[in-house]
């Protein structure tokens, strides 16, 4: 008899679902290491194999003028790989997870902020319109207005897109983006003005992406503010969390901190392209990401490739330019090779696991509340109304 309440109990529940979390956490571990290992394995001769494809796109006159920097075109993509393959580890993508929650909440912020300081000069500029104007007549009812709620801005925190004009920007060098700004003004074998025009836009884009994270890439250590930034990490000093929601976020961290590693690791290598003269524009990291996430379509092309038709609206005539640029991707890397293949399989199915455990979790939390809720708030009532 006493087994059965005790089947029942929501802390009893919960604790046999933390103890399964417990026991697959050290396999969802090696299982993610074994991953990123194979992912470190792979990427160099999945860039240079992509960069293969690129060159054989290129006109032969265009192939052999880069004969003479080709030693150090491969030196510096070489350089590139050996620091980006380092930084392919499960603690050090926890690390780059923070700083992204950091900085998602820095943009949440300075939004709040701006909507703030333009509800504050609009009420200023209504206020002086009032005392300069004549007061109208008193209405009567309530007044209806399609204009937002900017004197609380915080009624639609979260309802508006990013503005990427409030994105932070902090003083760092760009002496690459710099040169490639000149080298392409002054190269004298040109384009039309329309097709320079347009580069020399993709180069100005490039110059002021994304250099919180080139700093964040160079940082060795966490700051003690930032190592609070992982939630699974919060609440206590072990590795990684002990419920199905908490080891489900884990790997969705590492996924996106993943991708965001592979995609700056390839806007490094398109702009030693730009550089060596192999690739004529360099697309901005916001065309990248919104690849990434299925805003812009893509047209076929090899593995770890990208191709992308932009309009030149510069044009008098609707014209379009193809483009052609390196985007490493898991997907592109797990259609490679079957071993990293059958690793993501494995995955994929602990992660079902996971989410069957989520459900039980949630039920028997809310379970647990009610419960809470029924000891302390008139625990002498009946949990039914009387019938009339």
């Amino acid at each position: 008899m006493s087994e059965r309440p005790q089947g029942h109990d929501p802390d009893v529940q919960l604790a046999r679902l933390g103890q399964r979390c417990r026991s697959l956490a050290p396999t969802l571990y090696r299982e993610q290491a074994l991953y990123l290992q194979r992912v470190r394995s792979l990427l160099p001769s999945a860039v240079k194999t992509a960069i293969q494809n690129l060159l054989c796109t290129l006109p032969s006159d265009q192939t052999e003028a880069l004969d003479e920097h080709q030693l150090q075109f491969q030196k510096r993509i070489d350089a590139l790989l050996q620091r980006s393959s380092s930084l392919i580890t499960v603690e050090q993508l926890l690390v780059l997870s923070a700083r992204l929650k950091k900085e998602d909440r820095r943009l949440r912020m300075q939004q709040l902020q701006a909507f703030t300081e333009r509800g504050s000069e609009r009420a200023d500029a209504t206020e002086l319109d009032d005392a300069t104007s004549t007061p109208p007549a008193a209405s009567v009812g309530v007044e209806l207005s399609l204009d937002l709620p900017l004197e609380r801005p915080d009624l639609i925190e979260g309802l508006l897109p990013v503005d990427p004009a409030l994105m932070p920007s902090e003083p760092t060098s760009h002496s690459e983006s710099l040169d490639l700004a000149a080298s392409s003004s002054l190269d004298p074998g040109s384009e039309p003005s329309e097709l320079d025009v347009l580069r020399s836009l993709f180069v100005m884009a490039g110059d002021s992406l994304e250099s919180t994270e080139a700093e964040s890439d160079r940082r060795p250590a966490l700051d003690p503010q930032e190592s609070n930034a992982v939630d699974p990490l919060d609440t206590n000093d072990q590795l990684m969390p002990e419920t199905a929601s908490g080891l489900l976020h884990w790997l969705d961290c590492l996924d996106a901190a993943l991708i965001r590693r592979l995609r700056n690791l390839s806007h490094a290598v398109n702009v030693e392209l730009m550089r060596a003269g192999i690739n004529r524009s360099l697309l901005p990291i916001q065309l990248l990401d919104a690849v990434i996430s299925g805003q812009l379509p893509s047209q076929s092309a090899p593995s770890n490739l990208l191709k992308l038709t932009l309009p030149l609206t510069l044009m008098t005539e609707e014209q379009s330019m193809q483009t052609l640029c390196v985007l490493v991707r898991p997907a592109d890397l797990e259609f490679d090779d079957h071993g990293l293949r059958r690793i993501r399989a494995r995955l994929r199915f602990q992660r079902g696991e996971l989410g069957s455990w989520l459900l039980k979790e949630r039920h028997w939390q809310r379970r647990a509340r009610v419960r809470e809720v029924q000891t302390h708030w008139w625990p002498n009532q009946p949990e039914t109304p009387p019938s009339r």
